[in-house]
């Protein structure tokens, strides 16, 4: 009678183990370290990139600068920036060895733009319609405005507070100038046309008749609006995005405009962390209408940034994939995919 009580009870306790140790180990998996990056368990199942492209850091022609090559320390160890040419292949800014070089997904080198006479780092360019590019050499104050092979068409000066330059749906010149705390538009022409006196929620991207797009955020939601006068500042709203998580300490701590694709669809990113453990809650990209509708979402998972202050880290090409970087432990500069 003893041994078959004592036997009861200790089934009764193995079973109760049974049910309450996968308690136990979801409680200590409610965050967990992906890629050095704190993220809360609802991001676990969040889609990884797949490789775009991949060039070794190094100082030939086939490589990319880096932190090694970089001697004088006029970059963050990473090339400033990249963007995608309307067939996919992909234009990096190699700052460090002074060229602007067109790789092919298959990582073949198709074109090397020689910078050297372009001052002495080159932090951003932008395409200037199908006629060549801009290069914006901030630690000289030069815009330059180049062709196809490199020649110096004309050069603008007054920009050595500028942070990033774009063009867009009108093919217009514009210049992040932080230190005035505004964007520049310029011309076909170089003449200034339009201040926009602004905050970091104003970006370079431009929406209906070549407005300004605003995503403006606030804890627990972002709004997304049409900048239709430049100064003073009118805005035409159009669409809100909510967070949907209960939690009070979790909130929104970034939301960018990111591009368009050859659609016109728009592609907007927003990220919610935790305010004290930090831990990643959502890092979440969108496909959206033009008015900001949304059309297709998706959370993604990503490496550290190794540089703050690029002119961005998230692009959009032609046919829909928003690309981002990191740097692999076997040292090649990475453009990673994400397909919504």
């Amino acid at each position: 009678m003893v041994k078959s009580m004592i036997k009861r009870v200790l089934l009764a306790i193995v079973a109760l183990l049974i049910v309450v140790a996968p308690v136990i180990a979801a409680e200590e998996a409610e965050y967990k370290l992906i890629n050095s990056l704190n993220y809360h368990k609802g991001m676990y199942e969040a889609a990884a990139g797949e490789i775009y492209l991949k060039v070794p850091l190094g100082s030939e022609a086939a490589n990319v600068g880096g932190d090694e090559q970089d001697t004088e320390r006029y970059t963050a160890g990473v090339p400033f920036a990249f963007r995608p040419d309307e067939n996919g292949n992909i234009w990096i800014l190699d700052s460090v060895n002074k060229a602007l070089k067109l790789f092919g997904k298959d990582g073949a080198l198709q074109k090397n733009i020689s910078l050297a006479n372009f001052g002495k780092v080159v932090r951003d360019f932008a395409f200037d319609g199908k006629k060549g590019f801009w290069l914006l050499s901030a630690h000289d104050g030069f815009i330059y405005r180049i062709d196809m092979t490199g020649r110096l068409v004309s050069q603008i000066e007054g920009f050595s507070d500028a942070r990033a330059i774009e063009t867009g749906v009108l093919e217009e010149l514009l210049v992040d100038m932080p230190a005035m705390a505004s964007i520049l538009r310029f011309g076909d022409d170089e003449l200034l046309r339009e201040q926009y006196p602004c905050d970091e929620s104003l970006s370079m991207i431009e929406g209906v008749g070549g407005k300004l797009l605003t995503f403006e955020m606030g804890e627990k939601n972002a709004r997304l609006l049409l900048r239709s006068v430049a100064s003073p500042a009118e805005t035409i709203p159009l669409s809100e995005y909510p967070l949907d998580i209960e939690t009070p300490e979790v909130k929104y701590v970034s939301a960018k405009v990111i591009g368009h694709d050859k659609d016109a669809n728009l592609y907007l990113s927003l990220t919610a962390c935790h305010e004290e453990t930090g831990a990643i809650y959502r890092d979440r990209i969108f496909r959206c209408t033009p008015a900001g509708k949304i059309l297709a979402q998706k959370d993604i998972l990503l490496f550290p940034c190794l540089a703050g202050d690029l002119p961005r880290d998230r692009v959009v090409t032609a046919d829909g994939k928003v690309l981002t970087y990191y740097v692999d432990s076997d040292n090649n500069y990475v453009v990673a995919a994400y397909s919504l």
